[in-house]
């Protein structure tokens, strides 16, 4: 303990030894040092405060936490945000080795199903193709994070994105900043287990493709599932969808899931019904015959023949949102949201009219990147992309603007409303959008939004606007 403390002391009379001559020789290169380095007060505080954060990880694991040696290393030359960006590498390493002690091939189902884009994953290296955002939003629906874990990394993972030249943004990154970081990144990814939920569904999983269930435990399983989180009972329906209509299937796990599907599928809401009613226009429209007939036959074994949608148009048009909203949360989102917008309006059907199962995601990922994220030289938005979001504003009718009032409680679309620039953008789209509605009621609530003095993240509290929204759904 005694030589940590004089190798502690030794390294900062290092720092400020080496960083007057360091500065001088990057002034004398005619290179900026202005808001470069973080003051030696401020890494000092973390070389102080470190040892008992680092004391928390398990010797094996602290043996292979590369990152966040060079984490300290960043610290030490005080590149803050270089630190970041290390600390959050030592993050998403940490929970991709959970994921495969979990599950690999259940989180490949989920991540799939949510993004077609990642239909092909197989392998554990396939990890490292699966976005930031989509790799944490598929461990919180599996249970391998909780709801507050998600929103403290997905609020890193914006400061690393956007803490940079690239994002000109008034957030400066401070020691303690990366100390609380620091002990996130620990608690809750590097000793981080999955949750009592998690670990019962991974068991589950197992005993469907490994054993033959009894039909009495097959109905005790299946009365049970409604105890999980809806949002883990529709992952889990998708899997065994998965599962059920691949052609290889054995007649064993056709057979437990047989017996329990309909028990899952009951305990789903009406949106993931349709999801999975979609899935049968898609394998009819690429002409996958013996897909498209299992997912007929599922859809008999759970009386869901209704929920059928003989096209693929809702189906194709939630993954490429998906794909839009995983774009606009991710690096140079400024450059890359066009392609995507370009797709959904070749997409779109003839009439206009967006399906109702597809509805609330298609509003949410519009306003989202319209509004922007208050970052950046422009308006916080990719403005090849932008064009494409005011015609498909143009097009909310009263039924997709009440869907957005409906939303000014999502994290997901309120996370950036509060910056000055996408703050403004909010507004004025309220503004736009009473004048494209006749609907006294909409109206009212859409003025409430332009004009109230709340940050608009809680407006959506406000008793005010409660009686206004009800007003509203009163409507439809």
């Amino acid at each position: 303990m005694n030589d940590l403390i004089l190798i502690k002391d030794e390294l900062k009379t290092t720092i400020s030894d080496f960083n007057e001559p360091f500065t001088n020789y990057l002034e004398n290169l005619g290179l900026p040092t202005e808001g470069i380095l973080a003051p030696i007060s401020e890494r000092q505080i973390i070389i102080n405060s470190i040892e008992n954060e680092i004391n928390m990880i398990p010797e094996n694991n602290k043996q292979v936490a590369v990152y966040l040696t060079r984490f300290l290393a960043s610290v030490a030359a005080g590149l803050f945000d270089g630190a970041i960006t290390y600390l959050w590498n030592e993050t998403i390493k940490s929970l991709r080795k959970m994921i495969v002690n979990y599950d690999l091939d259940y989180f490949i189902k989920v991540t799939a199903d949510n993004n077609n884009r990642y239909h092909n994953l197989k392998t554990e290296d396939d990890l490292s193709l699966v976005a930031d955002y989509d790799l944490l939003n598929t461990c919180n629906r599996m249970g391998l994070i909780t709801d507050h874990v998600f929103e403290v990394f997905k609020f890193i993972n914006y400061m690393r994105n956007h803490s940079s030249a690239a994002h000109p943004t008034e957030n400066e990154i401070g020691a303690y900043d990366l100390l609380s970081w620091l002990n996130n990144c620990i608690r809750y990814a590097i000793n981080a287990e999955p949750n009592g939920d998690a670990v019962k569904l991974k068991h589950l999983l197992y005993n469907i493709r490994k054993n033959s269930i009894p039909d009495e435990d097959l109905s005790y399983i299946g009365e049970n599932i409604k105890d999980l989180p809806t949002i883990m009972v529709e992952d889990f329906l998708s899997s065994i969808f998965g599962m059920y209509t691949d052609p290889n299937i054995s007649a064993n796990i056709m057979k437990n899931i047989s017996g329990i599907a309909k028990f899952v599928w009951d305990a789903c809401t009406e949106t993931k019904k349709h999801l999975i009613g979609e899935k049968y226009g898609y394998y009819r429209k690429n002409g996958d015959i013996q897909r498209k007939e299992k997912a007929n036959e599922f859809l008999v074994l759970v009386d869901g023949l209704s929920y059928k949608d003989e096209d693929s148009i809702s189906y194709e048009l939630r993954d490429t949102l998906s794909n839009l909203m995983t774009t606009h949360n991710s690096m140079n989102n400024f450059y890359n949201e066009a392609p995507w917008a370009r797709q959904l309006k070749q997409l779109l059907p003839a009439s206009g009219n967006i399906p109702s199962s597809v509805l609330s995601d298609w509003v949410k990922t519009i306003v989202v990147c319209y509004v922007g994220n208050g970052l950046g030289y422009r308006e916080g938005v990719d403005e090849g992309a932008l064009p494409y979001y005011e015609e498909f504003i143009k097009n909310f009718d009263n039924k997709a603007i009440a869907c957005l009032l409906n939303m000014m409680d999502d994290a997901i679309l309120i996370m950036d409303i509060d910056t000055k620039k996408a703050n403004e953008r909010f507004r004025n789209l309220c503004a736009v959008l009473t004048q494209q509605s006749k609907n006294a009621f909409i109206c009212d609530a859409l003025n409430y939004l332009v004009n109230c003095n709340e940050e608009l993240s809680n407006a959506h509290k406000t008793t005010a606007f409660k009686n206004l929204l009800s007003k509203v759904n009163s409507q439809f």
